[in-house]
């Protein structure tokens, strides 16, 4: 159940209690958030459209399995957060910053999760030398699995062998 406002305090305008004093929040608002690389708000969406893009490419549909979607989640969350550091960070710049320690430690937070990232790329098979692996690894499985049906068909033609 959601709390309301009384009556009487909707009505009633708000007044500073000393001059300069800010008028509170209001909800939805944006002006304590520094950048939006940790903001849910900024950065699920564009997570979403991400893993969107994933899931409509024809070129690797074994993504589109239940089982991998936790994972491309963090993949997704992961590169939209490089995204909107590296896009933080750039503005920064324009603005005339070159070196300040808020800078160093944005830019230390984009090599992590840029790291991240890749990481997340590499075990989804999102670049190309680890989807070729994960290629080769499956037509292992495969002729594995042949052999295995083959041994299977031969022992039932011949079972005293």
């Amino acid at each position: 159940m959601t709390e309301q406002t009384p009556p009487a305090e909707q009505a009633r305008p708000w007044v500073p209690a000393f001059p300069g004093q800010r008028p509170p929040f209001q909800p939805g608002h944006t002006l304590s958030t520094t950048h939006a690389a940790y903001s849910p708000r900024k950065v699920e969406p564009l997570a979403a459209e991400l893993v969107g893009l994933v899931l409509a490419d024809d070129a690797i549909p074994y993504l589109r399995e239940p089982s991998y979607r936790p994972a491309l989640w963090a993949w997704g969350r992961a590169e939209a957060r490089v995204q909107l550091l590296a896009e933080h960070l750039a503005e920064h710049e324009a603005a005339g910053c070159r070196s300040c320690e808020k800078c160093a430690r944005w830019d230390e937070q984009l090599r992590k999760w840029e790291s991240a990232a890749g990481t997340h790329r590499g075990r989804l098979g999102l670049d190309p030398l680890s989807r070729a692996r994960l290629g080769k690894d499956l037509a292992s499985a495969q002729v594995d699995m042949a052999r295995l049906l083959a041994g299977l068909d031969g022992e039932k033609e011949n079972p005293g062998g």
